[in-house]
């Protein structure tokens, strides 16, 4: 190992290799807490709707509903005021937009299914919106658009004739209730009296089996204020981690974006009043203020409610646009309502129950050395020893693009199967997701960090030596270049010259010459020895030099004393290096085969590559 005598050279190398250890200790484990794998929080939920009542049990006789009147609610027909939307007229959207009765009539029919004749197509709809949103027919994202409808009241009994399904629910907005008499014209083998029974050629004929002979449409009076219940469990099978919203502290996340990548740091929180449980106080700080949502709360029983109305302002669809009612108001292009509102057609909610004890700066390591510390060293060193958070659970609602939703719910009256009834409901489908993530501290885990971590420390060394060997602003990178990557000798003069030493001695083998190295200077030494170890001749002055010079060259490639003499790539404008390679073409030519002289001057002079060495050449030993 080559140890480099330079401070500029030291600080660098130690100051990247601190910021390494920084970033190793403090960003990825105390800050990232990379080492803590997360694990998924699966979980189940069960949602219920309540329609408003007094603080009371809805089964208690003496407990009345508290519905708002229906002259009171601007979608209805039977409101008091403007029929339309709360005074608002259509000339209010702007000045483009045309708001004579036959424009109204001709707009909502692109988006009205009539039963009474054939669908046409969504494609060919939504192609004629946007059409008219160009000619200024089309009204603003945020216009209160709803066609009024004859409202009535429904309990939440009535709500939920079908069975309820886990992780699912469904909130009725609009009810169509389509009576419908079987066509005596469609062949039916189980009903007498209709086609069929007269033995015509086309008695097997049928066009439709019901024919539509009364409709009724009705919105759901006042289903924004529906109280809706949540109960939901958690367990992660990696952590050993379970519960449910009642031994945890429950938030409901405000975002602008369907996905954020952190909820506490992309979107507003607020906390579920009366919900309990430890809660981190970065979290707590962050948290708004859930007067802005005055129907959430957490009942007696540890169940969380909240209105309908409350839960669509918390979507990012109501952020985005600042709506304060989503189920009356144009909607972005993205929706594929076209100029039909949620209250009308409906939609799909999801709502994303995250379990999560993930956070930042919570490295949660189960050791510590806080207790040998003294006073002040602690204060400033508790931050690194942060526990893992405390486990909540926030409620995220956002929508996904539908074109319509809707139930259809067939019954079967006395008179059935020669009447039937159809009711199609349309509303809000709520599909509950849950998206949480859990930690928990894995000693193998932070092995595994470290471990890798360990590669960024050895970089530092490559970057280090790179800087030092490759800086083409510094004088001294021919020097470390040396110094780092030794230079070797020309292996084919070896190769060349080995087949004809013998390690011996010249009396050994007396089919070879006098060659006693493969090297000019020691063979030169050994001639003026003797078999003891006598000298028995004196160096000449030009021998001198030439050892000299030779040395000096081999020394300068070891210690980089003179890199200019190192002659690494030969370069024949020193005449030390003209001296250095004259000595050893000398040495070659004189001990090298007669049939190879030739070559060996050829390649000498760099007229020819260097010839591959002969198959009978034999590696020194050591």
């Amino acid at each position: 190992m080559v140890y480099i005598r330079n401070w500029k050279l030291g600080i660098l190398n130690l100051v990247v290799k601190l910021g390494i250890l920084a970033f190793i200790l403090i960003k990825t484990i105390w800050y990232d807490c990379a080492h803590l794998p997360e694990f998924p929080a699966n979980g189940f939920a069960r949602l219920s709707m309540l329609h408003p009542v007094d603080d009371c049990d809805p089964y208690d006789p003496t407990c009345h509903a508290r519905f708002q009147t229906v002259d009171k609610l601007p979608y209805c027909t039977q409101f008091a005021g403007d029929p339309f939307m709360a005074g608002q007229s259509q000339d209010d959207w702007r000045p483009s937009v045309k708001s004579d009765a036959a424009s109204m009539k001709r707009l909502k029919s692109m988006f009205e299914h009539d039963v009474t004749r054939p669908a046409e197509p969504k494609k060919r709809r939504m192609a004629a919106a946007k059409r008219n949103a160009t000619e200024g027919l089309f009204p603003p994202i945020g216009t209160l658009f709803t066609e009024a409808r004859v409202c009535k009241y429904f309990d939440h009994i009535r709500l939920t004739w079908q069975p309820k399904i886990a992780n699912s629910f469904f909130i009725p907005t609009r009810y169509q209730r389509i009576t419908q008499k079987l066509n005596p014209d469609c062949y039916d083998p189980a009903v007498h009296g209709v086609k069929g029974d007269d033995g015509s050629s086309d008695r097997f004929y049928c066009s439709k089996a019901y024919t539509t002979t009364e409709r009724e449409d009705y919105y759901v009076a006042d289903i924004e204020n529906f109280k809706l219940t949540f109960l939901h469990q958690f367990e992660s099978t990696s952590t050993g981690l379970h519960g449910n919203q009642l031994m945890y502290r429950g938030f409901l996340g405000k975002c602008d974006t369907n996905h954020p990548k952190d909820i506490y740091s992309d979107c507003e929180i607020f906390p579920v009043p009366n919900s309990v449980g430890e809660v981190a106080p970065e979290d707590e700080a962050i948290a708004g203020n859930s007067s802005q949502f005055p129907s959430m709360t957490q009942d007696d029983e540890g169940a969380d409610t909240i209105s309908v109305l409350d839960l669509l302002r918390a979507t990012p669809l109501a952020t985005q646009h600042n709506l304060t009612n989503v189920l009356d108001a144009i909607l972005p292009e993205d929706m594929e309502l076209g100029a039909r509102t949620l209250r009308e057609a409906g939609g799909t909610l999801i709502l994303s129950i995250d379990y999560s004890n993930v956070g930042k700066k919570r490295p949660g390591l189960p050791w510590t050395i806080m207790q040998y510390l003294p006073g002040p060293l602690k204060d400033v060193f508790e931050p690194f020893n942060s526990p893992i958070k405390p486990i909540t659970y926030t409620y995220r609602p956002y929508f996904l693009p539908a074109y319509r939703f809707r139930d259809i719910v067939s019954t079967r009256p006395p008179t059935y199967p020669k009447e039937r009834i159809v009711e199609e409901w349309h509303g809000i489908q709520v599909n509950v997701l849950f998206h949480g993530k859990l930690v928990a501290f894995d000693f193998n885990e932070l092995l595994a960090v470290l471990t890798t971590s360990l590669a960024l420390l050895a970089f530092s060394v490559l970057m280090v030596d790179m800087f030092a060997c490759h800086n083409p602003f510094s004088s001294l990178a021919p020097k470390y270049k040396t110094l780092k990557f030794q230079p070797s000798e020309d292996f084919t003069n070896f190769l060349l010259l080995h087949s004809h030493f013998d390690p011996k001695g010249p009396s050994a083998n007396p089919r070879t010459n006098e060659l006693r190295s493969t090297t000019p200077s020691s063979d030169l030494l050994l001639t003026k020895l003797d078999d003891k170890g006598k000298v028995i001749d004196d160096i000449a002055q030009e021998e001198l030099v030439k050892l000299l010079n030779f040395y000096e060259m081999r020394l300068n490639r070891l210690d980089a004393m003179d890199v200019n003499c190192s002659f690494q790539d030969a370069c024949e404008r020193d005449p030390r290096n003209c001296n250095a390679n004259q000595f050893i073409h000398e040495f070659v030519q004189k001990n090298i085969k007669p049939d190879t002289k030739e070559l060996v001057e050829l390649r000498l002079e760099g007229r020819i590559a260097p010839s591959p060495p002969p198959r009978s050449a034999k590696v020194l030993p050591e």
